[in-house]
């Protein structure tokens, strides 16, 4: 209940301060409403954390968060694990938080992370982290791509209130990766990660691309990775 209303208050907040057709969502109705789903989303401002739980047409999802936040006083850590947040240790094999997240995937709930593993502040897209991958080809979940255009310039990183600017969250359309090429071979764990932010990529507007700026390139590399669901 609590999580729901959080939910709730966020998508208050955002369409309230955003209002005047600032803040669109587009693409909905792509986002399966049951079973598991690892959603993946870029990250370059403030706002994509809470806005991309809120807008998520899912109850059930889970947030994997820096530990840093858990770390930082009472209040923050209970608001982070209210909303439905769980530490994980960056740069490094956490092998608690890849169990949880096995976990919420194998129940059919819904799990949200950021590929890259960190807020990008400049600039487009970078390399991601091969967790997203592995995660994607051995739990056998569909990816959920996402991307928040504008984000930057409504919630800067350093800014203690947002901005009023045009925001545009966009659901893209869910894939599977499979764990195996059709050569039998097992699929590269950071290849898996380049297709999802390939995904990823297509949503966004193209300055914020940044290294996944050649969508023909990646279709040609990754092509075969990519199944629809």
């Amino acid at each position: 209940m609590l999580y729901a209303f959080l939910r709730l208050l966020a998508r208050f907040m955002v369409r309230t301060y955003l209002m005047g057709g600032l803040f669109k969502v587009r693409g909905a109705e792509n986002v399966p409403r049951r079973g598991s789903l690892l959603v993946c989303s870029n990250h370059q401002s403030t706002l994509e954390p809470p806005a991309v739980a809120a807008f998520l047409p899912r109850r059930d999802s889970w947030n994997m968060a820096k530990s840093e936040f858990f770390q930082s006083g009472a209040l923050k850590r209970w608001f982070f694990l209210s909303y439905h947040s769980f530490p994980v240790i960056r740069n490094s094999p956490d092998r608690a938080a890849l169990r949880r997240s096995i976990d919420i995937l194998r129940s059919g709930q819904t799990l949200i992370i950021y590929p890259e593993g960190t807020r990008v502040t400049e600039g487009g897209l970078i390399k991601p982290e091969p967790g997203a991958g592995w995660l994607a080809t051995v739990t056998g979940a569909p990816v959920q791509p996402v991307a928040l255009n504008g984000g930057r310039g409504a919630f800067p990183k350093g800014s203690r209130f947002p901005r009023r600017a045009r925001v545009e969250l966009v659901f893209g359309r869910p894939f599977k990766i499979p764990a195996r090429t059709p050569e039998g071979r097992k699929v590269d764990n950071q290849d898996a990660a380049d297709t999802i932010m390939w995904a990823i990529a297509e949503l966004l507007t193209p300055e914020l691309r940044g290294e996944f700026s050649d969508l023909d390139a990646l279709r040609t590399r990754l092509g075969h990775l990519r199944q629809e669901v």
